[in-house]
């Protein structure tokens, strides 16, 4: 694997379902490894953007605490991106086991 394929595991969390797919299409299927971890980033994107979508109906004091869970889980991802560039794989619990199944 060389430094351009590395790079691609923290750039696919950074805008999650958006770089998620990129990265995907980017692979074409060459590196399992690498396509798992652009579906788990498309999956989290997607989680992310649910638990957003719930912060515009939040009440006021509620909705701060939503977008930071949101964030948190963000802030989350490239970590991931970050160990699975650095060779460690992390199944982030539930959306790991969701981007394996696809």
């Amino acid at each position: 694997m060389n430094s351009d394929d590395k790079i691609l595991y923290i750039f696919a969390y950074l805008l999650t379902w958006l770089s998620g797919i990129i990265v995907l299409f980017l692979n074409q299927g060459k590196n399992r490894n690498l396509r798992f971890h652009a579906l788990q980033a498309f999956v989290l994107g997607v989680a992310i953007t649910i638990i957003s979508f719930f912060s515009i109906f939040s009440p006021f004091p509620l909705n701060i605490f939503v977008d930071l869970f949101a964030f948190l889980l963000w802030l989350y991802g490239v970590f991931v991106g970050y160990r699975a560039y650095n060779g460690v794989n992390i199944k982030i619990p539930v959306i790991g086991e969701i981007a394996e199944s696809m």
